[in-house]
């Protein structure tokens, strides 16, 4: 018998994105069939070989490897992740690094937010998004915004925002470039969410680990909306070196806020990781080192983006161009999971769009970075066979 209930903030946290094809894939990788894994969010391209050579390059009767590292982070990365960011943010006070962008969020989210707080998650959104912030005790809103300015570039993101507002938000959550349709918000539209959020005295959580990784004319996306006026003091801006870097597996991430957040940030971060891995942070600062690489991994993405969206159309499977990050984000104009099963029958893999948002049912994302472009396109004529 339960002492007690169970945690009302935990139970509202979404089941992984793929629990409802777990049984099957299971039994497909037990039968030994090798499955192209396009659901995750990850890449097949090498990380920078500086990254590589530093993890190499470890010495095991290194003393600090295998010590309690600093809580806040070494200042060799905090240093590093402030020269990255052209020096706009103070190195000491200002960066708060993570296990990943979902521990650093989790942190920067939970110096903000109280029980019952509501924040407002323009959709579709990062699928950990929802769970992180209801672990804080914060109630998650969706306001579908991505896809609607993809279809109506003239929409207003003011009054799309305004509609899920109440008298409990906090908080808002945007993603540019966005996981999962790859949205670029435009400077105009930056510019009215940041008059909607100086109008109601509202934080702002700044997704933008993927702001590497645009394939817009001339390659830029607009600036950081902590860079608009009134801004700074209210936003947290989240990266990681996951998506900038390929670096998934050394679980290193950071938020860039207003000292005050930072300080309580670290004090959770403290009481749920004490400290980030010593040897993955020196992987991460030899990585940092490298200008070229995402550069370099963008012109690589792009090449892919455009080759697999061919294949797409040829497909007649409907999607918008994505401007930036490593996904499409798939309109069957039909519910999505039987189409999902016949895909995983087929050996292939695509994340079910409700975990991006409750009305993305017809939906899936496909990530066309997680295996070499060749198994991209193989998996895409899976799919085509899946969706007919």
């Amino acid at each position: 018998m339960s002492a007690r209930g169970l945690s009302r903030a935990a139970g509202r946290i979404q089941p992984p994105v793929f629990a409802a094809l777990r049984t099957r894939i299971d039994e497909l990788t037990a039968r030994g069939v090798e499955l192209i894994p396009l659901q995750i969010g990850d890449t097949h391209v090498a990380p920078p070989a500086g990254a590589t050579r530093a993890l190499a390059a470890l010495q095991p009767d290194d003393s600090s490897l295998h010590r309690y590292g600093a809580t806040a982070g070494i200042p060799e990365l905090r240093a590093a992740i402030a020269k990255r960011l052209g020096g706009a943010y103070d190195a000491a006070s200002e960066v708060l690094v993570g296990n990943g962008g979902t521990h650093a969020l989790f942190c920067a989210a939970r110096a903000i937010l109280d029980d019952g707080d509501e924040v407002i998650l323009g959709s579709p959104y990062w699928p950990l998004a929802p769970g992180i912030f209801s672990s804080c005790g914060a109630i998650p809103v969706e306001a579908a915004l991505t896809q609607r300015l993809y279809d109506d570039p003239t929409l207003d993101p003011f009054g799309i925002l305004e509609a899920a507002l109440s008298a409990k938000t906090k908080a808002l959550y945007i993603i540019t470039p966005n996981n999962p349709d790859g949205k670029v918000l435009t400077a105009a539209q930056l510019a009215r969410i940041a008059d909607f959020a100086r109008s109601n005295d509202l934080w702002v959580f700044s997704d933008e680990v993927y702001a590497d990784i645009v394939y817009l004319s001339g390659g830029d996306a607009p600036p950081s909306i902590a860079t608009l006026p009134g801004m700074r003091e209210r936003t947290v801006v989240l990266h990681s070196l996951s998506k900038s870097h390929a670096l998934a597996g050394i679980r290193v991430g950071f938020c860039l806020a207003p000292s005050s957040v930072v300080t309580l940030g670290r004090r959770v971060s403290t009481h749920s990781a004490f400290n980030v891995s010593v040897a993955m942070q020196r992987a991460a600062v030899a990585a940092l080192a490298d200008d070229a690489f995402p550069t370099n991994a963008c012109a690589a993405y792009r090449a892919v983006r455009d080759s697999a969206g061919e294949a797409l159309r040829a497909a007649n499977i409907r999607f918008h161009q994505p401007e930036g990050a490593t996904y499409f984000f798939v309109d069957f104009g039909a519910p999505a999971l039987p189409i999902l099963e016949r895909a995983v029958e087929r050996g292939v893999l695509l994340a079910p769009g409700h975990a991006f948002g409750a009305e993305y049912t017809n939906f899936a994302r496909l990530c066309f970075t997680a295996v070499p472009p060749a198994e991209v396109l193989d998996g895409i004529a899976r799919l085509r066979d899946a969706a007919q």
